[in-house]
């Protein structure tokens, strides 16, 4: 073989084990919190993976730090493998009249694998005030009481009815129930 032909050759085999394309892809994210996976948790040559992580996770949350790494199925695979044997029949010094075929199939399943690695931001979080988030604040203690969706007060009693196994507030009446069914 040419020098011109080896050297070609191994410019092509550098250049598919170089990684072209991102094997890193995210799972699950949030403002805090990146999880990206990927096919093996190294970092040398010529799969740097966990760079490859780190970059996806930085355009996604801002720092990203590596807190966690989880191996992680995600199926099974199947290799089918065949070996054939072919024998002549007959005699050394005689004609051959046929030939003897052998043939063996191996198929074996083994379990395939990905690495998630779970990245959190750095940087601290802003504080938003009470009330201009858009999320509901949390109850406080001995606080006014809480509004529920639905119509459904903080007592269960609106629409007249009441839990049989549901004590009376203390110091208060307990309202009427009414029933709406046979008796």
């Amino acid at each position: 073989m040419s020098r011109t032909a080896l050297l070609s050759i191994f410019v092509l085999v550098v250049a598919g084990l170089s990684g072209c394309a991102t094997p890193a892809r995210v799972v699950d994210s949030d403002r805090t919190k990146v999880v990206v996976a990927v096919p093996d948790n190294t970092n040398t040559w010529p799969f740097y993976y966990r760079d490859e992580a780190q970059r996806a996770a930085s355009e996604m949350i801002q720092d990203p730090v590596l807190v966690s790494s989880t191996r992680v199925k995600v199926g099974e695979q199947m290799t089918n493998t065949q070996d054939t044997t072919r024998r002549d029949f007959g005699q050394k010094d005689k004609p051959k009249f046929g030939e003897v075929v052998t043939s063996t199939n191996t198929t074996s399943v083994s379990d395939k694998y990905e690495y998630h690695l779970v990245f959190v931001s750095q940087s601290p979080l802003q504080f938003t005030p009470p009330g201009k988030s858009g999320t509901p604040q949390p109850p406080v203690p001995n606080g006014p009481p809480l509004n529920t969706a639905g119509g459904v007060g903080a007592t269960g009693t609106e629409g007249g009815l009441k839990p049989a196994n549901y004590p009376a507030p203390s110091g208060s009446n307990p309202p009427p129930t009414t029933s709406t069914g046979p008796r």
